[in-house]
Order: C-alpha cells, then sequence, then structure tokens
C-alpha cells in the first residue's frame, strides 16, 4: 500500500507572503524554500519542535496573531460599547 504524503507546494501563496513580511520585519531571511517549509511544519505538524529556526518562526508568527486578536477584540469591545451608549441615549 502506498503512502499518502502532503506536498509543501498546497500551502496558500498569500499565507507565505505574510510570514515573509513577519519574518523580515525581525531580521530573520530566511529562504523561500525555507519559509515554505516552515509554514508547512506550523500547518500540517503543529507538535513540532527540533529545529530552532522552526522554534524562532513560531514565536514571530505567535506574537504577530495575539497582537492582531487584541486589536479586533479592542474594536469589537469599543463598537458594542457605542452601540450601548447609543441605545441608552434613545431609550431615554
Amino acid at each position: 500500500m502506498k503512502k499518502k504524503t502532503q506536498s509543501i507546494r498546497i500551502v496558500d501563496y498569500r499565507y507565505i507572503r505574510e510570514v515573509l513580511e513577519i519574518a523580515t520585519k525581525n531580521k530573520i531571511n530566511p529562504s523561500s524554500r525555507r519559509i515554505r517549509r516552515l509554514v508547512f511544519l506550523d500547518l500540517y505538524l503543529p507538535n513540532y519542535s527540533n529545529n530552532l529556526l522552526y522554534q524562532k518562526y513560531r514565536k514571530l508568527v505567535s506574537r504577530d496573531a495575539s497582537n492582531f486578536q487584541r486589536l479586533v477584540l479592542f474594536i469589537a469591545i469599543s463598537i458594542l460599547t457605542v452601540l450601548v451608549i447609543i441605545l441608552l441615549k434613545i431609550s431615554l
């Protein structure tokens, strides 16, 4: 029986570009092949932790994602607060 393998090429190019931007901002300049491998490991083997470069990559991507989540949470809470204030003013 032939073993089913996944190709690194199935990773979305937009995600690779975002990761490359994050890496260059933090002065990590891996090759495009290495970026593709890191993204593939991140998406399909989330428990992988043997590579030092992967660990740095994972920290950068996680930090960027958490910053984005905080921003979205702040915007959502602001919108809900404004809506509650508007509804209270209308009801008075």
